[in-house]
């Protein structure tokens, strides 16, 4: 089965690539059957091309909907463990805005009080 896909990856798994990390995938609430089976049969294509695959033990996802099409959901789960809330680049993102905030500004109090406390031990 040929597609746009096939001209865009290389012909041959690539021996250099190791791994891929901090991926995004966003996700639509509207999510149909048909996109759903797109996404399992480009997550398989992928696999088959490059040789590798996303180790569900160590992969998370966030569902910032609860209106998420079922089988979506059920896919991903063979992929990810769900989780309510992620750090992408320092900052936690949660389907709840204040425990995204309360936990990003733990965070950096957390590192603050670190950062004082090697700097006053070095005085």
């Amino acid at each position: 089965m040929k597609s746009d896909l096939d001209s865009a990856l290389p012909s041959s798994p690539q021996e250099d690539i190791a791994f891929a990390d901090d991926t995004i995938l966003f996700v639509s609430e509207k999510l149909t059957q048909n996109a759903t089976e797109k996404f399992i049969r480009l997550y398989e294509k992928l696999k088959i091309l490059t040789g590798l695959e996303v180790n569900p033990t160590k992969s998370n996802y966030l569902a910032l909907s609860e209106n998420i099409n079922p089988n979506f959901m059920s896919a991903l789960s063979k992929l990810a463990q769900p989780q309510t809330s992620l750090e992408h680049l320092g900052v936690s993102i949660a389907f709840s805005h204040e425990q995204a905030k309360f936990e990003t500004f733990d965070k950096v109090q957390k590192a603050m009080k670190n950062k004082m406390k090697i700097i006053t031990e070095r005085l």
